[in-house]
């Protein structure tokens, strides 16, 4: 699949399909590291399906997420794949009650934080994908994860325009209220 993009492109959703489904945590792990290689062989196949990637972030298989934490981490730092929305799911990986993964995530952050703003241009998706949905954070692990990430925000005029721009997102909500 690395040498034909014709090839990886017409078997691509069979690889994804026992990603999600093999009962092999070996193979998925396989699997996750054999898409990184492919990522760096045809970044756009990889990219438009890359949530696939994304959702072996919470794995049944402590094996699996750690591979694939290390693989985003290392195709995203290297500028292999855009940052998307899914972001948060990388932030979500800092409760991880492994301390591997957690280690692993803090170390993402911080090598992120050290590209120009980096942190900051994402924050806003972050802090939406870690608060809504069905795989919401409950407020103590929001807390902690929002505390490490801010960290990594040092100038005055960033968080002026980070509430600036939460702001602006919350008046775009629809509140209910019972």
């Amino acid at each position: 699949m690395c040498v034909s993009a014709e090839f990886c492109e017409s078997q691509l959703q069979l690889l994804f399909t026992l990603l999600e489904k093999s009962p092999s945590e070996v193979i998925r792990a396989n699997i996750v590291i054999s898409l990184g290689d492919m990522a760096i062989c045809f970044s756009s196949l990889i990219d438009e399906n890359i949530s696939h990637l994304y959702k072996r972030l919470s794995d049944p298989s402590l094996f699996v997420r750690s591979n694939t934490l290390m693989v985003l981490s290392h195709l995203i730092l290297n500028g292999m794949i855009k940052v998307k929305g899914q972001i948060s799911e990388m932030a979500k990986c800092l409760n991880e009650p492994d301390a591997k993964i957690s280690e692993l995530a803090k170390l993402f952050f911080a090598e992120m934080a050290a590209k120009d703003n980096a942190i900051y241009n994402n924050l806003p998706d972050i802090i939406s994908g870690l608060s809504s949905g069905d795989n919401a954070l409950s407020e103590e692990a929001f807390r902690k994860v929002i505390d490490y990430i801010f960290s990594f925000i040092q100038k005055d005029k960033q968080t002026e325009n980070l509430v600036e721009k939460l702001c602006n997102r919350m008046g775009q909500t629809e509140v209910c209220f019972f």
